[in-house]
């Protein structure tokens, strides 16, 4: 179970690496399914595990961006009636995006190691 661990921290070291672009949990999460070179559900299961160890560090600056955006009058003001609803959808979408794209990265993850001859481990290559 600890190699799960290890290949789902690569994934999220990845997801985070590539945070300044559109779409990093998808590469996360297929880097650790890559690494793990289980089946589909396994790898599903490490991409999602993967996005949920980066979603914390991700979480710890997506929170107070949100309130900062709200104190500046973008979006809902913090002492707005629906505000409690805004941020549960907000912090739904946002596990959705973090997590369920590493998810679906982990099943593409997997597609690659059954479907390509060469090797894209990197510690190959060292």
């Amino acid at each position: 179970m600890s190699r799960v661990l290890v290949d789902a921290a690569a994934g999220a070291v990845v997801t985070l690496a590539l945070s300044f672009l559109p779409f990093s949990s998808l590469a996360g999460g297929a880097s650790a399914a890559y690494r793990d070179g289980g089946g589909y559900w396994r790898s599903f299961a490490v991409g999602a595990l993967s996005g949920a160890v980066a979603g914390v560090p991700l979480l710890a600056l997506f929170a107070p961006a949100l309130w900062l955006a709200g104190r500046l009058g973008f979006g809902i003001p913090p002492g707005a009636p629906a505000y409690d609803l805004f941020l549960a959808i907000a912090f739904a979408l946002f596990a959705c995006y973090t997590v369920g794209l590493s998810a679906v990265g982990g099943l593409a993850g997997a597609a690659i190691r059954r479907h390509t001859e060469f090797d894209l481990d990197p510690a190959s290559v060292l």
